[in-house]
């Protein structure tokens, strides 16, 4: 028997669809492991093998393809963790990058800051060159400048990255190819990233942004995928690894390797893909997809079988100019933490527990009330049978973390305290949901939606309109269990 397998690392679980040359499919989770993301995914390719009846080397070589979507540059990103980058650029446009062309996420709030800078101005080296938006060559590359350069970033010898982003390269890309020929014969085991391999278009400053993230990221990609592919091949594998793309494309962990950026937003893009696919299926074209997992919900809107594109994806305040699948992302999952604020306001996210300690629950060390532990005080969730029956779920842990953080400081029951954590997230959900739709000038009455049941499940078909599904795993979309917040 040969299969099939989907892989997709999120914030709190990692999931897997099996499929088998029948075409049937079965659904596994595993936890995630944030210190060894490969930890993870090696557990459940364990478990599938158990369920298979295999040994793991037989079962890896009986696997024809592995689709992996993962979260390993989202999350570098976001927490700032990416490796010590410099940046290399035309001189006279050293602030280009930390200017961010004065886009504000907050354009009307005097006291709105910017977001931390991922490459310091320190970082930031300019070099004497220029051609002209035709292509000319009005001046070469100061080649004595450009030595002073490397000599002043062997003397930090700490930098794991340089990306390059010369004016007009897109155009003309021959004095960029200088500097990275230089760059690459004196850095050779560095990471280089340059504009006209990556990103050959206009706009300045989002072409320097893209850049900097694809270095930023690159090598802790670079060395997540030479561990990961070369453990797979270890142990027995020896079909086709296909890293998923954030505009819902693959590509193999070569390419992945060096067009980093191009995985940074493709954690959700599995949802869409899966949605299209199984509403053609059934002749539905306009949908809405939703997918809620531990960290984040992802709402995605398909009209007329697509899913929107865009060239202006956002990741931690800085631009991706590469085309992304649009989708809404907040900070609304299983493992979103309730808080009371400053003005003794319930809030419910963006924080999330994730898998490490997760929530109070969990018990695994957990003292923040989620809504994973609301729901479980509401009885939506059975404690005795959560994923898969592998994990027990404890409600006092739940009531305990829920009292002492919520209702205590509200002046509330418990009860009432987990029901204002559900009613709050679900008016989260729904604020994405009109992000997508209303707020694009469609009627979301005119679009089917997707939620709770298993892929290929068989459901009542009452009208296009009322049509429910479920967000499951499909080529490295995430399987998010029967969330009652959904």
């Amino acid at each position: 028997m040969k299969y099939k397998l989907g892989i997709d690392v999120g914030g709190t679980f990692t999931d897997f669809l099996l499929v088998d040359e029948n075409g049937d499919h079965n659904i596994f989770k595993s936890l995630t492991t944030p210190k060894n993301p490969f930890g993870g995914v090696n557990a459940g390719l364990n478990k599938i093998a158990e369920f298979t009846g295999k040994t793991n080397g037989d079962f890896l070589s009986s696997l024809e393809l592995i689709v992996h979507g993962t979260t390993i540059t989202t999350n570098a990103t976001l927490t700032r963790n990416g490796v010590k980058t410099a940046f290399i650029t035309t001189k006279g446009f050293r602030d280009i990058l930390n200017m961010r062309r004065g886009l504000r996420s907050r354009q009307y709030d005097s006291r709105y800051e910017p977001p931390p800078e991922f490459i310091k101005r320190r970082d930031i080296f300019t070099v004497t060159e220029r051609v002209d938006c035709k292509g000319n060559i009005l001046e070469s590359i100061n080649e004595e400048e450009m030595r002073e350069i490397i000599e002043r970033i062997k003397k930090n010898g700490d930098y794991k990255a340089i990306g390059v982003s010369t004016l007009f390269s897109y155009v003309n890309p021959e004095n960029e190819k200088k500097i990275g020929k230089m760059l690459r014969k004196a850095f050779p085991d560095v990471y280089v990233s340059l504009s006209h391999e990556i990103l050959p278009q206009v706009r300045f400053y989002e072409r320097n942004s893209t850049i900097a993230l694809n270095a930023y990221v690159g090598p802790i990609l670079s060395e997540y995928l030479d561990r990961a592919e070369g453990g797979l091949q270890k142990d027995g594998f020896e079909g086709l690894l296909l890293i998923m793309q954030s505009n819902g494309g693959v590509m193999s962990p070569e390419m992945s390797s060096r067009f980093a950026v191009n995985t940074l937003l493709s954690g959700p893009a599995g949802g869409p893909v899966a949605g299209q696919f199984v509403s053609g299926i059934h002749g539905l074209n306009n949908i809405i997809t939703v997918d809620m997992g531990g960290t984040s919900f992802d709402v995605c809107l398909i009209k007329d079988g697509q899913p929107a594109i865009t060239t202006e994806g956002d990741i931690g305040g800085y631009r991706i100019a590469l085309p992304t699948l649009y989708i809404e992302t907040i900070g609304a999952g299983g493992g979103s933490i309730a808080s009371v604020d400053s003005a003794g306001l319930l809030q419910v996210g963006p924080q999330s527990a994730g898998a490490s300690p997760g929530p109070a629950c969990y018990g695994l060390g957990g003292t923040e009330p989620t809504v994973t532990d609301a729901d479980l005080i509401l009885g939506y969730l059975s404690p005795d049978y959560f994923h898969g029956g592998d994990l027990m779920l404890d409600k006092n842990a739940a009531v305990k973390a829920t009292d002492e953080k919520v209702a205590q400081r509200l002046g509330i029951t418990v009860n009432e305290a987990a029901n204002g954590i559900y009613q709050m997230i679900n008016s989260n959900m729904a604020m994405g949901v009109k992000l997508v739709s209303v707020s694009k000038g469609h009627n979301p009455m005119d679009f089917a939606w997707w939620l709770p049941a298993e892929l290929g499940r068989s459901t009542r078909r009452p009208s296009p309109r009322k049509w429910i599904f479920h967000l499951s795993s499909f080529l490295g979309g995430r399987q998010s269990f029967a969330h009652p917040a959904c």
